[in-house]
Order: structure tokens, then C-alpha cells, then sequence
């Protein structure tokens, strides 16, 4: 692969995700909220759920108490992963 000037050597892929409405609804509704795209949240998604260390780290306190009959799997491994 060749690289022009000023390029940084990263690449991007694009990839097709086929959501239900509800996950839609609620992407499209979160990017609202926060000004952020829904390529972004999926990206932050992605890194915090499968590559936690890769997280920028701010400073601050993270406290949370859950109780879950049946946990989502995915919020389970991303709580256990916080030391």
C-alpha cells in the first residue's frame, strides 16, 4: 500500500450493520443527545465493550451498584474489566 504525503498510515473501513428500530431509534436519539455522530457512538461502543484498555481515561470516579437477574453479556465483561 502507498502512502502520499501527510499521510498518517491509518486506515478506515466501512462496514454495514443492520440494526432493529429499536436500536436505531435509540442510536439516532443518543447522537441527538450528545452531538455526536452515530458512527462515533458506534466506534466508542465498539472500543469500550471489546478494548477497554484503549479508552481515554479521565480523572474522576467511576461508582456503580447493579443487580441483574440475566445481565447482557456485553455490560457484564464491560463492568468486570474496571479496576
Amino acid at each position: 500500500m502507498h502512502h502520499g504525503p501527510g499521510d498518517t498510515g491509518a486506515v478506515s473501513r466501512r462496514t454495514h450493520v443492520t440494526l432493529t428500530d429499536e436500536q436505531y431509534d435509540f442510536l439516532h436519539g443518543e447522537s441527538a443527545r450528545t452531538g455526536l455522530s452515530v458512527a462515533e457512538l458506534l466506534r466508542r461502543a465498539v472500543d469500550g465493550t471489546y478494548r477497554p484498555e484503549e479508552r481515554r481515561r479521565v480523572r474522576g470516579f467511576d461508582f456503580a451498584i447493579g443487580v441483574w437477574t440475566k445481565p447482557d453479556a456485553a455490560v457484564a465483561g464491560r463492568r468486570a474489566g474496571i479496576r
